[in-house]
């Protein structure tokens, strides 16, 4: 009966040595998985950290751009603004012989252009950043949307432009009689006759039609898009800092 009861108290305490020891096993799992967690939260936020700051200098680097491209852009639009106003003169036959001979774009205005590359530096980084994460707000979208809606367009747009005034150029090169005179900076009665001419006049009528009405028209609309962003940028500055 003794023995029995010797038995079954080791028994009773090997069970019980066991159940703390199962407790314990439990608690390091617990701590251990506990403290992964820790360090998987602590690394996604300095990732988060991490993005962020590359964020906001992109966009720093995106706002610098804009700057200077709406500079560049209000100075093409007071350039075609311009020639708007004698293209549309000229198609409405306002301009005499004697005009003609006192007007300073009248005889280069279907044969110069305004050259105009956007600045795509910031622009590119912030695309490259919006494809390799899922960080993406509201600016970041917008402004990655009004590069590719805008990009391409003045592109294309100014492109149309400066083929048609090389053409211009070439077609009086080897056409007209006067163009060496006048290409060395010289007058020539010529020119001047060949300014009230219909041929002339067809040249600014299209000229009018793809700058100073089409592309002037997207000039404008991007300088109001791109003052926007730059305003919406500026508030995000401030809130953040």
């Amino acid at each position: 009966m003794k023995l029995f009861t010797r038995h079954f108290r080791m028994t009773a305490i090997k069970n019980n040595r066991f159940a703390r020891y199962l407790l314990y096993a439990v608690g390091e799992i617990v701590l251990v998985v506990a403290g992964i967690l820790i360090a998987l939260q602590i690394n996604n936020h300095n990732e988060a950290r991490k993005e962020a700051a590359k964020l906001q200098s992109v966009i720093k680097n995106v706002s610098y751009d804009l700057e200077l491209d709406t500079l560049m852009v209000n100075n093409a639009i007071e350039f075609y603004t311009i020639r708007e106003k004698i293209a549309t003169d000229i198609i409405e036959e306002k301009y005499s012989p004697e005009d003609f001979k006192t007007c300073l774009i009248c005889g280069s205005i279907v044969s110069t252009y305004f050259p105009l590359k956007i600045n795509d530096k910031g622009y590119t980084q912030l695309r490259n950043f919006y494809e390799s994460t899922n960080n993406r707000d509201t600016l970041t979208v917008e402004i990655v949307q009004f590069y590719n809606a805008y990009g391409a367009l003045l592109d294309e747009f100014g492109a149309q432009v400066k083929d048609f005034t090389l053409d211009n150029i070439k077609d009086w090169r080897d056409n007209q009689p006067w163009f060496s005179t006048v290409i060395s900076g010289a007058a020539d009665p010529r020119f001047t006759e060949y300014m009230t001419t219909q041929e002339f006049k067809n040249k600014v009528a299209y000229f009018n039609a793809i700058a100073c009405k089409n592309y002037l028209l997207m000039l404008k609309q991007y300088k109001a898009q791109a003052s926007e962003l730059l305003n919406r940028i500026a508030a995000r500055k401030k809130v953040s800092g």
